[in-house]
């Protein structure tokens, strides 16, 4: 079976699984085709994933935690220009 195939049979697949939960009702074709490429990732997008992943747990292991959240909204919100809410 050609890729194109097996791609169309992926993405019918994928648009009958949303139709029975009743997740296709809000969604037009471009929108059910969008959510289906997100889930597909390529070789290379998927091989950047794990590298970054990989990336942050090593980080995490070394002690690193990264910013409080806290202080990125605010420099967020300075960024944006709204009011601390």
């Amino acid at each position: 079976m050609s890729t194109a195939e097996n791609d169309l049979k992926s993405f019918s697949a994928f648009v009958q699984e949303r139709i029975a939960s009743g997740e296709a009702t809000e969604l037009g074709l471009p929108e059910l085709f969008d959510l289906w490429m997100l889930q597909r990732p390529s070789d290379a997008e998927h091989a950047a994933n794990v590298a970054a992943i990989n990336a942050s747990i090593n980080d995490f292991m070394k002690g690193e935690r990264g910013t409080p959240a806290g202080k990125h909204s605010r420099e967020l919100r300075t960024q944006y220009g709204l009011d601390d809410e």
